[in-house]
């Protein structure tokens, strides 16, 4: 209450750097604008919960067209720009106390407030960016702490001079922004056995629960008309009032002990009422446990009693049930006993009957399998042997036949061998004069006179000699044909001519 007392101020102030920014709107919730330094370094940053207006050599610029607020973040920039404001987005708690507040009828009171705000100009809620700028410029923040007292005296006043003192409690909300509840007690209802008029003695208008309730609707109706009144004239300067709370009501100290005196002797009174309805419900409470324990007592007797006689007549037919039961299994267990044994005498007779069909059928089968057996051998050799015997005699004609065709064959394909073979030495003899005649080294003749041959050996010899260029080869079959061109004779068209 001493803190409320107290006036709060809305301010801006210079600080060294940007960092500092967030720290100190956290600290101190005055605060509204931040002017940070600069260092001389390429770069700058804006912090996160911030509106931030940036300068190039003291002009603002613009993020963007018509956005002057940078939002968070690291930016490039020469020296020249510079972060000029940073105001704060968190909401604001102002608290100033209205003192000399007449009400209707002519007590002073002194009224505390606490204003919620915030300045507007976020874009993701759909607000001008701008009004961060006008707010900075125009509006201030001690301009706006001057205009926030002026409009919230002269509404508190307005408000005080309409209620008595009795009603001005009401006007009070909790620090949460919820309205206190009236809290009702007994009401101070007069004996029935006193003497004279009770119309008297009854009071007169509303009672104090109806007052304060009413002062109390009053109160709300205040705090919202009064947020609605400071938007209409602070929302154009970028300023949003979310809330209006009015935190205390102070009376004069003797209206007070007046108020105090009044609630002590209406609360005696009702404690006194209450302590004596208390005592009388509780003697009636405790006479009616007495009476009910013991008629519960006799009912549970009874019930005993109930209960033992048919636990003994169930009981009875209990034993009888388990006599009965143990002759009916002690028969039943007899019974099995003589049809098990029946049952075993039967399965073994019977098992001996099938055991003896059974050997005498393995020994017949067995008999008839070893003479099947013998006579399918017997048989199967018979097959064999005659078998072989035919293939044999057959197999023999075969190659009698086969011999018989093969001389056949030999005699009347003989002719036709031998011209085959002849053929083949041709074609081989071809082959052999076609490598011949592909050899170019070779020189073939077909004259016997041995002087012709070795003449067109040397001409032969001297057709590949160039000019120039004789070989070994060459000369000597040149020597050769000077020797022996003398006894040549070419015989060409019948005419003998000689060199």
């Amino acid at each position: 209450s001493g803190i409320m007392d107290v006036q709060a101020h809305l301010y801006s102030r210079d600080i060294h750097s940007v960092g500092e920014a967030t720290a100190l709107f956290g600290e101190d919730k005055g605060l509204l604008v931040c002017r940070p330094g600069r260092y001389t370094r390429p770069w700058f940053s804006v912090p996160d919960g911030c509106y931030a207006l940036v300068t190039r050599f003291g002009k603002d610029i613009d993020y963007e067209d018509g956005n002057p607020v940078w939002p968070a973040g690291f930016y490039t920039g020469m020296p020249w720009y510079k972060v000029q404001n940073i105001v704060t987005k968190q909401s604001v708690v102002f608290n100033m106390p209205v003192k000399g507040c007449k009400t209707q009828d002519n007590v002073t009171v002194q009224i505390n407030l606490s204003i919620v705000f915030r300045i507007m100009g976020d874009a993701r809620k759909g607000e001008d960016p701008t009004l961060v700028k006008k707010f900075v410029y125009h509006v201030t923040a001690r301009g706006l702490e001057q205009q926030l007292v002026d409009a919230c005296e002269e509404a508190t006043r307005s408000v005080a001079r309409s209620l008595q003192h009795q009603e001005v409690y009401g006007l009070r909300t909790d620090k949460s922004g919820k309205t206190t509840k009236v809290l009702k007690g007994a009401d101070d209802v007069p004996d029935a056995d006193l003497e004279g008029d009770a119309d008297l003695r009854a009071p007169k208008g509303p009672g104090d629960a109806d007052a304060a309730a009413s002062a109390m609707s009053k109160g709300r109706d205040v705090a919202d008309d009064m947020r609605r009144t400071l938007n209409d004239q602070f929302r154009p300067q970028g300023v949003e009032i979310t809330d209006v709370i009015i935190t205390d009501v102070k009376l004069p100290d003797q209206i007070v002990a007046q108020m105090a005196e009044k609630t002590a002797v209406i609360s005696q009174n009702a404690m006194q009422r209450m302590t004596q309805e208390f005592e009388m419900l509780t003697l009636k409470q405790n006479e009616e446990v007495e009476t009910l324990k013991q008629k519960k007592k006799e009912e549970r007797e009874k019930e005993k009693q109930a209960g033992d006689m048919q636990v003994n007549e169930v009981q009875v037919q209990l034993d009888k049930m388990k006599a009965e039961t143990k002759v009916m299994l002690n028969q039943i267990k007899q019974d099995s006993r003589v049809r098990v044994q029946n049952i075993n005498a039967n399965g073994e007779l019977e098992a001996t009957k099938l055991k003896q069909e059974k050997d005498a059928l393995i020994t017949k089968l067995h008999s008839e399998a070893v003479a099947s057996a013998d006579q399918l051998k017997a048989e199967a050799q018979k097959y064999d042997v005659s078998t072989s015997s035919g293939a044999d005699l057959q197999a023999t004609r075969n190659r009698a036949a086969a011999k018989e065709v093969l001389a056949k064959a030999e005699g009347v394909s003989a002719p036709y061998v031998e011209a085959r073979k002849q053929y083949e030495t041709r074609m081989k003899q071809i082959q052999v004069w076609k490598k011949l005649s592909e050899n170019k080294d070779l020189v073939v003749s077909g004259e016997t006179n041995e002087e012709l041959n070795t003449l067109l050996l040397c001409d032969a010899i001297m057709d590949g000699a160039t000019s120039g260029h004789e070989t070994k080869s060459q000369v000597l079959s040149e020597m050769l044909i000077m020797q022996r061109g003398s006894k040549v004779m070419l015989n060409l068209g019948g005419k003998p001519m000689g060199d």
